[in-house]
């Protein structure tokens, strides 16, 4: 880019060279000046001086004799030299004689360096003696006295010529010297500078250290030379850091392996080669997305170290399972990439993944730590078998992941190739997540409640609150949305909202009829949160609800999944006065000495041993001979014959649930049955 002439640094530099010249010249000239003027004034004085000296003796001669044309002719006479006035006076004062030089037009300069050369108007007085007198002699008679005033206007003309002939030739000195002095700076620094400037121009900025500054000729050593010898150190560095931070940009930091980006590029132009080949199975591809498994019990339990070389330990094997022409990469977390170019058909996709996970289960050993390590693959095709479709690498991608999700929903360790309905599952999910995340914000539920009653006497005993929701006009099933509600942890403000409405209607029903019980489920993650217990707690007090009518049903798999963890809560939950209830019974495995240590009241019999009554009773009636050695309540979900209500009042369970009994009711029908229950005296009398 070139610079203007106005705006460069060498105009700069000779405009400011010239005035520091004329600056400088200006002082000197100055004391110059000052110099010269005490000169021509000394001059001037001793000119007179020497003139009265000369004149001395014709002078006193007059004034001893009194004669003014004598005396006329000695003061013409210094007229004449150079005085601008001369006087003869005799011993009393009396003027003899007089003379002056006749006075011509002065300028303005002229009157000013008079000002500057003689501001006091200096004169010259001599004392003249008798002639015969010896000048020497201090104490001879004085018989009148000679005043010569001096000429200023000749030595001011002096003056102002030293003065004009002094500026001019200083006036072109200087701006020799200015000019001389900006030649020296472009020489040795403008220049070199120009230099410096087009060849950092000429950069490149993808490799700046590939064209590093010369140092120019003659600055090896100085300040310029430092300038450049470091600024080539900077571009060194700025090399080191451009390439660091295209690792950085390329590769994860932990394995080594492709990041997202870089992923995305080589899955971009693998499917551009595939889309390119003549015959279909020559051009194509296989992305296998690779999700280990149970890896977040390797970080909780051994220690998030342990965890990042397991990573590192997963990307060897990934990488030594797969062809050099092969991407392998690391998307986040536990989860890779594995793109495989020119795959003949999905049976060899099938045979690498194998190969994988074959690899990483034989992964026993971590530092100092022994493993079971086993992953989830998905594998999407490309062209997709049938009609060829062509997704780009994010639908490939997300395709993949959809097929290892399924990987994971069957167990985990195998994998599974993408299926078109896969896609349509996943985008009904979502579809399901959004709309169950506005219910939450828009409390956009309802519950209703399934009464349960006694099975001796057909009295009710209580209510189980159930959820229900409507989404675009249709009732999603809690099998369909509880799930997924557990798995983006929306459970925990559903979980609030129908506790706060469990309590408000358990309130309102005994205050205005009578004491009921509602149950109310309790999910995994609430019973998870150590703020739970003081939860329950709250909203007991905000609704005025008596803690025994309020009773949480757990099922059995959540409570023996972590008992030691689970049961601080339990017991805070105890204490507050609350029933507890285990749900599904006998579905899980319950270790009968903590089941004694529990805070349970009741355990509730699966609905799965309800069906099989009355022809297949073990379990039912292990569960309730169980039930009775420890003191507990039984409750029998799903019934729904005759002959199971009939066989669970005579093996001694205490309530039924079903329909048979009731279906779920809304809350008016709910409260009808309670107030019903009431008017005939039906409902079981119940104490805190």
């Amino acid at each position: 880019m070139a610079i203007p002439v106005l705006r460069s640094l060498t105009l700069k530099q000779a405009i400011h060279a010239v005035l520091a010249a004329f600056v400088i010249g200006l002082t000197i000239t100055a004391a110059e000046f000052a110099w010269t003027a005490s000169r021509e004034r000394t001059m001037a004085l001793a000119q007179v001086a020497d003139t009265v000296a000369l004149v001395e003796g014709p002078a006193a001669s007059a004034a001893w004799l009194i004669d003014a044309e004598l005396a006329g002719q000695v003061l013409q006479g210094m007229v004449r030299a150079n005085a601008a006035w001369a006087e003869i006076r005799l011993g009393d004062g009396t003027l003899l004689a007089r003379r002056e030089r006749l006075s011509r037009p002065t300028s303005l300069l002229e009157r000013a360096a008079t000002t500057l050369l003689f501001i006091d108007r200096p004169v010259v007085t001599h004392d003249l003696t008798t002639p015969a007198s010896t000048p020497k002699v201090a104490d001879s008679p004085r018989i009148g006295t000679l005043i010569v005033g001096i000429d200023t206007g000749r030595a001011a003309s002096g003056f102002l010529a030293y003065v004009s002939a002094a500026l001019l030739a200083g006036t072109l000195r200087n701006l020799l010297i200015g000019l001389a002095m900006a030649a020296v700076f472009h020489r040795l620094l403008t220049r070199p500078l120009l230099q410096i400037g087009r060849a950092v121009a000429r950069i490149d900025p993808e490799k700046p250290y590939g064209q590093p500054l010369t140092v120019p000729r003659g600055h090896a050593d100085d300040e310029l030379g430092f300038v450049i010898a470091r600024f080539n150190h900077t571009l060194t560095l700025l090399e080191r850091e451009h390439d660091e931070l295209r690792r950085l940009a390329t590769r994860c930091p932990l394995t080594g392996l492709a990041n997202r980006a870089l992923l995305l590029d080589r899955l971009d132009h693998a499917i551009e080669l595939a889309n390119r080949a003549r015959e279909p199975d020559a051009g194509r591809l296989a992305v296998l997305y690779v999700d280990l498994d149970r890896f977040k019990r390797v970080n909780d339990s051994l220690g998030h170290g342990v965890g990042d070389l397991l990573l590192c330990r997963v990307a060897e094997r990934l990488g030594a399972s797969v062809r050099r022409c092969d991407t392998v990469g690391r998307l986040g977390g536990d989860e890779f990439l594995v793109v495989l170019e020119r795959v003949a058909d999905r049976d060899e996709a099938a045979m690498v993944a194998q190969r994988l996970l074959d690899g990483l289960s034989s992964l026993r050993e971590v530092g100092e730590h022994r493993v079971h390590l086993t992953a989830s693959i998905g594998i999407a095709v490309h062209p997709l078998p049938g009609n060829g479709e062509s997704p780009d690498s994010t639908g490939l991608m997300r395709m993949a992941d959809s097929a290892m999700q399924a990987a994971k929903t069957a167990g985990g360790d195998r994998f599974v190739f993408y299926t078109r309905d896969m896609t349509d599952r996943a985008e009904t999910r979502l579809r399901l997540e959004s709309g169950l995340r506005e219910a939450v914000a828009a409390r956009a539920f309802e519950l209703v409640y399934q009464p349960k009653i006694e099975a001796a006497s057909g009295r009710l005993t209580g209510f189980e609150a159930l959820i229900r929701w409507r989404h675009e006009g249709a009732a999603i099933s809690p099998a369909d949305f509880i799930p997924v509600a557990e798995d983006t942890g929306l459970i925990i403000e559903i979980g609030r909202w129908v506790l706060e409405e469990a309590c408000r209607t358990a309130t309102r029903w005994a205050l205005d009829h009578g004491p009921v019980p509602v149950a109310v489920n309790v999910s995994a993650r609430q019973l998870a949160d150590p703020g739970f217990a003081r939860l329950v707690e709250q909203v007991l007090q905000r609704h005025g609800t008596p803690p025994h009518l309020l009773e949480l049903e757990i099922t059995e798999t959540v409570i023996m999944k972590d008992v030691r963890h689970h049961l601080p809560t339990l017991n805070r939950l105890r204490a507050l006065g609350v029933r507890i209830a285990i749900d599904d019974f006998g579905t899980g495995y319950s270790s009968l000495a903590y089941l004694r240590q529990l805070p349970v009241d009741v355990l509730k019999i699966d609905r799965s041993f309800v069906n099989d009554l009355p022809h297949a009773p073990d379990i039912a009636s292990t569960v309730i001979a169980l039930a009775q050695r420890l003191l507990l309540s039984t409750v029998a979900e799903g019934v729904e014959t005759a002959e199971q209500r009939h066989w669970l009042a005579e093996a001694g369970c205490d309530c039924l649930q079903g329909y048979l009994i009731s279906r779920p009711l809304a809350a008016e029908a709910a409260e009808a049955m309670v107030m019903t229950a009431f008017a005939r005296n039906e409902a079981l009398p119940l104490t805190a």
